[in-house]
Order: C-alpha cells, then structure tokens, then sequence
C-alpha cells in the first residue's frame, strides 16, 4: 500500500483483519515512509500486525522490498497499488515469492504507452488477479483476465452503521445542524471525486430550498481550490469542511442525502456504507459501478448532465423517506465483512496451499 492513513485500503485491511481468525492468516503492512506518524500504524500495530516503511526515494524502496521479502519469507505479497503492482511484483518474483497477487481499487482507463508497459509487465509477474469489482479488474488488467480473476467486495461490518436517531440527533446538535437538510460528502479531496461539481449541485439545490448545508468529510490536496470555490459561489456560511474523520458510520446517519459523483470509481464503497445507513445517495451515472446498486436508497445521474438535474433528483427522490435497519440486507449481496472475511482467508489457503 501507499500510507497507513485513514481511506481506502487502510479501512479496507481493518475490516478483514478483525473478522479474521488470526490463527490461518497474519498480515504485515508495508507502506511508504513520510516524516508524520501514519494514523493507521497504531491500530495495525494494536492488531499484531507488523508495519514495515520502504524508504520513499524509489531507487532505495525497491532494495529495502526485496530485503524484507527475503527476511520474512513471506508465502505471499498481496499489493494495492494499481499499475504500480507491476513494479513491487516484480520485485517480490525476484525474491522468490510464489504467489504474488494484484489488487486492484479503481477503474481508470490506462492510456499511454507507459501506462501500457507497466499493464504487460503486471500481467507477467502476477499469479493471482484480484479486484473490488468486474469493472476494476477489466480497467487494470485487461478484459480477457476478468473471468480468471476473482472479486474481493469492499465490506463492511453492517452492525455499525444500523441507523439510530439518537446518534443522528446527537450528531447534529454537536454540529449545530438539527434543523438543517444535511447534503453530504465522504471522501478524499481530490480531482477525481469531481467535488466543484458536487458544489454546483448543492448551490443549485441551496437555491430553491431553505435551511440546506453541506458537510464534506475528508481532505486532501483540493482542499483550498474548494475552498476557494465555496466562497465563490457565496455559500461559505452553508459548507461545513469537517477533515477526517474515523466515526463516518455516524456522519452518515446524520446526512439526508450523500452525493457521489466521481469521475472514476472501481466500486465506491461509501455507497455501500450509505445504504447501510439507510441514508439515500446519487451517484454518477457509469461512473460509480452499479454493482453498488443493492437498495432503493442508491440513485445514479450522469455528471454530463446540468447541477440543475441533480438538485432535482435530491427534491424528487431524497428528501422525505423511512430509514430502515439494512443490516440483513447488506450481507444479502456480500458486503458483510463477518462473513466475506472467511472467503479472504480460503482464497489465501488455496492460492499458498493449491486446497
């Protein structure tokens, strides 16, 4: 992985290791070295799981990599860096290591002739093909590899996102939100999650409704650019810029409506988390993989499209509604980590041990 912080592929590893019996399977996470302390390498480190830093100069990383494979002798080096997997595959081939797996998050078209070597390169040197969704695996590999690969759900623990109006109301009260229609956002802040447009929504939807606000969860290097934009578009007194947070199962049961609209997403799990919650989300329309669709809460729109259309869907589909227990629910279409965490460790089993 790339850090050990709060997002993806860190709550990822959380979510299976803690529903995992430790005694088949121990993980050690490697990551790249920065000069803060990574929020993730306590709790990883709380779990009994080793945390280990590749230098960050590429030409020291690959050297201290090959190092650790051959000290620790691993059965197998499992990597979520996308393209990049080719590179640390290959180092872990060189070391020895017989079963090398790809993993792949996202669903970016590779263009280019360097996103094209390392596409032939990663196809060379991985054993297992693995990937949050069909779409993921057919944008990173190749579509010929999907029916080879196997998919891995993004899951959750359903338990704690049951919607409770007592967490919500407390929520807002601390907010100082109650009487607001809360828009919502979960999410780093990057290019990719296509937030300006998120924002042009939410003035579009600020202007025919009262006592509306946006709270953003998340940050990133886009920060200041929405920053900048929110006072733009004067609706600074109506955002909320809330940082990273560990308590978004919460967060979402106080929002009314979750806006998605990425430009790319190989799954988007927060939708699965906001169905969780019961709490209604919009996502961009064959952007976000439908394979997220798995109750009436979830609508999709295309981002094509005017801010206008989306603030009409929040008005037409998201604005009264019941928010029911999802917890049956969610384990129905295999997003139940209690239960996906169990099919991790036989894929690791069959792929070490070939049973």
């Amino acid at each position: 992985m790339t850090r050990a912080d709060v997002g993806g592929i860190s709550s990822l590893l959380h979510n299976y290791y803690t529903h995992m019996s430790h005694g088949n399977v121990m993980f050690h996470v490697v990551a790249i070295e920065t000069s803060y302390t990574q929020r993730y390498q306590q709790i990883f480190e709380a779990l009994g799981m080793k945390v280990f830093f590749m230098p960050e100069k590429i030409t020291k990383r690959l050297p201290y990599l090959r190092r650790l494979i051959r000290t620790e002798k691993y059965d197998a080096v499992h990597s979520h860096v996308e393209l990049v997997s080719a590179v640390y595959l290959g180092t872990a081939m060189l070391a020895g290591t017989k079963v090398r797996i790809a993993h792949t998050h996202l669903a970016i078209d590779n263009k280019g002739w360097k996103n094209k070597i390392l596409q032939w390169l990663l196809n060379r040197v991985v054993t297992h093909r693995v990937g949050c969704s069909k779409l993921a695996i057919s944008k990173l590999f190749g579509s010929k590899y999907v029916k080879h690969a196997t998919v891995i759900a993004n899951a959750i623990n359903p338990a704690e996102y049951i919607f409770d109006p007592a967490v919500r109301n407390t929520v807002r009260q601390d907010l100082q939100i109650e009487k607001k229609y809360v828009v919502g956002f979960v999410g780093r802040l990057t290019a990719l999650k296509n937030i300006p447009y998120l924002l042009d929504v939410f003035k579009a939807l600020n202007d025919r409704k009262d006592n509306v606000i946006l709270l953003l969860v998340g940050d990133g290097e886009m920060r200041s650019a929405i920053e900048a934009k929110v006072k733009a578009l004067s609706i600074a007194d109506d955002v909320k810029f809330l940082g990273t947070r560990t308590d978004v199962n919460h967060m979402l049961m106080a929002m009314d409506v979750l806006l998605f609209p990425s430009f790319s997403e190989g799954f988007g799990l927060v939708m699965v988390e906001a169905q969780a919650a019961a709490l209604k989300c919009i996502a961009s329309l064959d952007r976000v993989s439908k394979e997220t669709c798995i109750s009436d809460y979830s609508h999709y729109e295309a981002i094509e499209k005017p801010a206008r259309v989306w603030a009409d869907l929040i008005m037409d589909k998201c604005i009264e509604y019941a928010r029911v227990n999802m917890e049956q629910e969610i384990g129905k279409h295999h997003f139940d980590v209690r239960i996906e965490a169990n099919k991790l460790i036989d894929f690791y089993n069959k792929a070490v041990h070939g049973n």
